[in-house]
């Protein structure tokens, strides 16, 4: 056995078994709060948020639960104010929930609050999940693994390299997306912490009048785009409400149920156990519905159209439109092509040229000018604050010097506008839940906080007065929003617009009109309000919605308009705008596609009380430091087909085995342990521990490395048989076995550098390698010869590697990577090595004798992944290697073929002290949105690629180009998903050797070259 195959087996199988990771900052204190049912864990700075948390868990507890008669143990909120970033996440095998403090604002959803929205959607996840569970949480799903292997070839080794490896999962869940989703937001009907809003009406709406609703297989899963993810919620949230509505909502209940029964693994099934129905007739009924209903509300819309043209339809993101000073161009936000909004720029479309060109990025905020010079104001996250936590200051850029600069450090600010004068900025920031707006100088001096608001309020949108002397924003504290504004001295705060509908995006025109976006017909419009006067006169009249407006002196109007295909950028001129009359009922007809039931009067719980909440009193809990809690151990059972010795019978290839794995619930420490073994007690053992809290010498350097411990324990066995040149040839052999034991411990310690993509890692290995020969009886003897070991290698390496990895997110990153990874490793090996099998008796025993191999290595890997035409992908990689000094002996060479490297030649065909390889990759799709359904498969896309390879491996000077080796290829990759929640990636490569070659191992020639390849796998993606 080779030292390279020591934990190489274990690690592929262990990186696609991992659960979900979820980062620990050791720079604050944590505090906890405990009630009856759950506990609240929370660092300082986020007190308010988490009082508020404790209390509103403890208000849903019993609707929810009993909803769908399941009680959870002993839930822990685990709540974080660190980063500018808001959502939810549920940890359902751990009885863990992370709640960020900030409040989510997505264009693609209404205003609600945001702690009694996502509390309440969070723990039904975490109940009506584990209600559906085949099995207790414990365990979450049992794992099938393959292993398979190359022909051994070399003299030298036990087996060869793994040329297929498979490791599936069968889960105890298999709850489709739509209606996680749709019941996490449906909760109880009773709640309306998360209603039917118009943004959510708006999506479904848009989708069903232009035909392109989600397919039933398509609702199923993620894996989409910004908006497609957004249209799984969506979508999920319209149907539940229909099967409650229609079948009854106890039916939510007994689907969920019905999911938990061992025998169905699909949605359709428990569907027909249920409602007698299919799940596509399901759909069918409910799609139709909704398509003849919209059509007929928007009847009157249609007739009177007015939207105005156009301007810029690129993406699906495209927001926030501002005209220049001078009117002659619009400048917006937009996510062009990119796969999510996360990726968005900002952009200058000049009006006169019809041309555009690009100006910043990243950015998603709200964008202004400064009056008088030629400079865009804007926000974007940056982590280059004290804590180096990722949050939102302002920036500017210089159109004349084509240059960015900082304006704020730390501030948390957001949004920004600049006023008239070009003398302050105005933003919103928050903390602890709540947000406020804020103004500074234009320069960035000079903060003041013009809002005092405490009780998690949340505000939007800041703008100025044509004068300068108050300011207008949005603001929200149950659901929808309302404009409202403040002197510029922070004095009268008081609402402008106040009604039951949602009033947003409010801008003052030159005339002193405010032009705003409303929902008061059911569909979101853009406003004109004499402040005056308080006369109101509608100027758009859209079948999907419009928002953001921006007027310039002109009167010309330039909105962000919702579609089908997302959010567009309109453009309206003075002459077409049109005043459109609701008394002629040009209008959307307001209903909801069901109507809401009325609260249930005979529910066991105070139903006017849960809606009508009062979050801005809480009790006063007593708060604790933080003492730490493990989550229950989760089992994963696995049965694995190891095929390494063809020599085994089918039962010793059969390893059944177990991971176990357990959290702090802070992740602040982290264990994932393995083993297995079979008949022959050949076993696989493996132990990681991980831990990320602070080290008091390191943090006051101000370092905060990730610390990690490996343990590996492997055994092998082989038959020998034994030749003894002494005796006749006919009873001179002797059968016994040979065990070979690999022990590895690894002590890590990672940090990163500068910013998430850069990380350092230092790493010490020690290894040893034994093999144990059986005890045999000596031929034509009684003796019995006894067990003996042969620790044959004893090594120590410290390593030491610089890691750099930027992917372009994009919704094929899993299957065809757009990006640059680049990885240099030096290790430091002290080696005692017993090449020669030599050994010297001292007190009766033999011992080893060793020789030292002590150098240095050094390797350097890169890939490089082009875009070509979308979808398509030229990759490259390069890695090169050395080992510095003379020539050490093949059991440390570097190893060049094989599934993780050069696949036109097998593993240990070419090695050396010293690597060379270039591999070049085209891959393409040949299928996309397949969406197929097979039984509990759900089949996405597929992907084909062609590899050529030139590479070489060898000792000393290295050899002449021609002598290198070539190879080429082709792979097919499959992804799909398992059971809705399971990605899973098959492929299959063939690759082709050009050039035959021979070595001389141990007095055996080996021949490789000239033949085919074949390569495969079933893994949770595709980073082999």
């Amino acid at each position: 056995m080779r030292k390279f195959l020591l934990s190489a087996v274990l690690l592929l199988l262990y990186l696609n078994t991992t659960a979900q990771y979820n980062e620990f900052n050791p720079d604050y204190k944590w505090l906890t709060i405990e009630e009856k049912h759950v506990s609240v864990h929370f660092h300082e700075g986020a007190e308010r948020t988490a009082a508020v948390v404790a209390k509103i868990a403890e208000d849903v507890w019993g609707p929810i639960t009993s909803l769908y008669h399941y009680e959870p143990d002993r839930v822990h909120f685990v709540i974080k104010d660190i980063d500018d970033y808001a959502n939810g996440a549920t940890y359902f095998f751990d009885n863990k929930i992370e709640i960020w403090a900030s409040a989510l604002d997505f264009d693609l959803r209404g205003s609600h609050n945001w702690l009694r929205n996502v509390i309440s959607h969070e723990f039904t996840h975490m109940v009506q999940i584990q209600a559906a569970m085949k099995t207790t949480r414990t365990i979450p799903a049992v794992y099938l693994q393959f292993l398979n292997y190359e022909d051994k070839r070399r003299p030298d080794i036990l087996y060869g390299y793994p040329n297929f490896i498979a490791s599936y999962p069968i889960p105890m869940i298999n709850i489709p997306s739509w209606f996680a989703e749709g019941t996490a937001q449906y909760m109880r009907k009773e709640f309306q912490y998360d209603t039917w809003d118009t943004h959510r009406d708006m999506i479904l709406r848009s989708y069903a009048l232009d035909g392109k609703m989600l397919t039933w297989n398509e609702m199923g899963v993620f894996n989409k785009t910004s908006l497609g993810n957004e249209s799984v919620y969506n979508a999920g949230f319209a149907l539940t409400r229909y099967i409650s509505q229609k079948y009854g909502e106890d039916k939510l209940r007994e689907i969920t149920y019905a999911l938990g029964k061992f025998g169905n693994f699909t949605m359709d099934a428990a569907v027909k156990d249920v409602l007698g129905i299919s799940g596509q007739d399901l759909y069918d009924e409910w799609s139709s519905y909704l398509k003849k209903d919209y059509a007929e509300r928007t009847a009157a819309v249609e007739e009177n159209l007015v939207t105005g043209d156009t301007l810029r339809n690129t993406g699906f993101g495209n927001f926030y439109p501002v005209f220049s000073e001078d009117g002659k161009s619009v400048f917006y936000i937009s996510n062009k092509n990119a796969d999510y909004f996360g990726l968005s720029g900002l952009y200058e479309y000049n009006l006169d040229t019809k041309k555009e060109k690009p100006i910043a990025f990243p950015v998603q905020s709200t964008i202004s000018y400064i009056p008088g010079e030629n400079k865009i104001v804007y926000a974007k996250l940056s982590d280059d604050n004290p804590k180096s936590v990722k949050i939102h200051d302002i920036f500017y850029y210089d159109m004349d010097k084509k240059k960015e600069e900082r304006i704020t450090h730390g501030v948390r600010a957001n949004n920004p506008t600049v006023s008239s004068d070009g003398k302050k900025i105005a933003f919103t920031f928050q903390k602890d839940g709540t947000s406020n707006i804020g103004v500074i100088n234009v320069d960035g001096s000079d903060f003041k906080s013009l809002t005092l608001f405490r009780d998690g309020e949340q505000v939007y949108n800041p703008q100025f007065s044509p004068d300068n002397s108050y300011i207008i924003f949005d603001y929200v504290y149950r659901n929808g929003r309302d404009i409202a504004r403040v002197n510029a001295d922070g004095s009268d705060f008081k609402y402008i617009l106040q009604t039951d509908a949602d009033e947003r995006d409010g801008v003052i025109d030159s005339s002193g009109n405010l032009i705003y976006s409303s929902d008061k017909t059911g569909i979101f419009n853009i406003y004109k309000q004499d402040l005056a006067t308080g006369e109101t006169t509608q100027l758009t009249n859209v079948t999907g919605g419009a928002f953001m407006p921006a007027i310039d002196k002109k009167g010309d109007l330039v909105y962000a308009g919702y579609t089908s295909g997302g959010y567009k950028i309109f453009y309206i001129a003075p002459e077409v705008q049109k005043t459109v009359d609701p008394a002629d009922e040009y209008v959307y007809r307001k209903n909801p596609p069901l109507s809401e039931d009325l609260p249930d009067t005979d529910a066991a719980f105070d139903v006017d009380r849960l809606r009508n909440f009062d979050d801005y009193s809480v009790p006063d809990y007593e708060e604790k430091d933080y003492h730490g809690s493990f989550t229950k151990p989760s089992f994963f059972p696995f049965i694995r087909y190891d095929n390494y010795n063809t020599s085994n019978d089918f039962v010793d290839r059969i390893k059944p085995g177990f991971y176990v794995t357990s959290s702090d619930m802070l992740n602040r420490f982290d264990f994932f342990a393995g083993g297995s073994i079979n008949k022959r007690m050949e076993r696989d053992l493996f132990l990681n521990v991980n831990y990320r809290d602070k080290l008091p010498l390191l943090y006051s350097m101000g370092l905060k490395p990730e610390l990690s411990l490996e343990l590996y324990s492997i055994s092998r066995k082989a038959d020998v048989d034994l030749v003894f040149d002494s005796l006749d040839a006919a009873n001179n052999t002797v059968g016994t076995d040979v065990t070979y034991n690999l022990f590895e411990v690894d002590f890590a310690a990672k940090h990163k550098l500068f910013n998430d993509y850069n990380t350092f890692e230092a790493r010490y290995i020690y290894s040893q390698y034994v093999a144990t020969l059986g005890s045999f009886i000596l031929p034509n003897s009684s003796t019995l010869y006894p067990t003996t070991n042969d620790k044959y290698f004893i090594g120590s390496n410290f390593q030491f590697t610089l890691h750099h990895k930027f992917d372009k997110p994009n919704v094929d990153d899993d299957i065809n990577p757009i990006g640059r990874e680049i990885e240099v490793k030096y290790s430091y090996e002290l080696n005692r090595f017993n090449e020669d099998g030599e050994y010297e008796v001292e007190d009766g025993y033999l011992k080893p004798l060793y020789d030292h191999f002590y150098f240095s290595r050094l390797e350097v890997n890169w890939w490089e992944h082009i875009e070509t035409v979308k979808g398509h992908t030229l990759s490259a990689r390069f890695r090169a290697g050395t080992i510095f000094g003379p020539t050490v002996p093949d059991f440390f060479d570097f190893y060049l073929g094989g599934l993780t490297g050069m696949r036109a030649y097998p593993f240990y065909a070419v090695s050396g002290n010293e690597i060379g390889w270039l591999n070049l990759t085209y891959r393409f799709p040949l299928l996309k949105h397949i969406d197929t359904q097979l039984g509990h498969l759900y089949i996405d896309k597929v992907f084909f690629s062609v590899h050529g390879d030139f590479g070489n491996a060898w000792y000393g000077e290295m050899p002449e180009l021609s002598e290198w080796k070539k190879g080429a290829g082709c792979e097919f990759r499959i992804k799909m998903n398992s059971f809705y929640l399971f990605p899973t990636s098959l492929f299959f490569d063939a690759s082709y050797s050009f050039d035959k070659f021979s070595s001389i191992i141990r007095d055996e020639e080996v021949t490789y070259g000239k033949e085919w390849r074949f390569y495969g796998g079933i893994l949770f993606d595709f980073s082999i």
